[in-house]
């Protein structure tokens, strides 16, 4: 197995700068998406994978808390508005496991509630991507993707202007 010379920690999904090789094949950079809305984590889902990124869905923070236990991903969506658990808590959890991947909240509503749980993480180090407004335009989503460096442009049935809703 070849891994590159990189700062970040093997439990890391790989990135565009930051790749994994096993066997011969470049391992795919990995997400995690956290919205307890199932429309809205198979829409991100599917969009991520269009762009070569694998992702996992969960639906409360007690599951993506466990999950970064096993693996960190380069790039988290988080909505700020979990009904039963809080983003919060997912946001101390990074905290303590001193994730350095970005988290890119999202939000149906209310961009006080973004400003302060962004400036939670913030004390604990985390770095933020600008948040995703609900509804968003699919192609905002692959902007933020292709900023990141973690996806080529992608072609889809699914114009790039279409809109997720809230």
């Amino acid at each position: 197995m070849l891994r590159s010379t990189s700062n970040r920690e093997s439990r890391f999904g790989p990135t565009a700068r930051d790749p994994v090789v096993a066997g011969g094949e470049a391992l795919r950079p990995f997400a995690y998406i956290i919205d307890d809305e199932s429309a809205i984590c198979q829409i991100v889902s599917a969009t991520l994978n269009e762009l070569g990124v694998e992702s996992e869905s969960f639906h409360t923070a007690g599951e993506a808390l466990a999950a970064l236990d096993r693996r960190l991903p380069a790039v988290i969506f988080l909505d700020v508005a979990l009904l039963q658990s809080d983003a919060i808590d997912v946001i101390h959890g990074l905290g303590d496991r001193n994730y350095r991947g970005t988290v890119h909240l999202m939000s149906g509503g209310n961009p006080s509630l973004v400003e302060a749980v962004a400036r939670i993480g913030a004390r604990s180090g985390l770095i933020f991507g600008p948040p995703l407004n609900k509804p968003f335009r699919r192609e905002t989503l692959i902007g933020l993707v292709e900023g990141l460096g973690l996806g080529p442009k992608c072609e889809s049935a699914v114009p790039r202007n279409a809109t997720v809703p809230a």
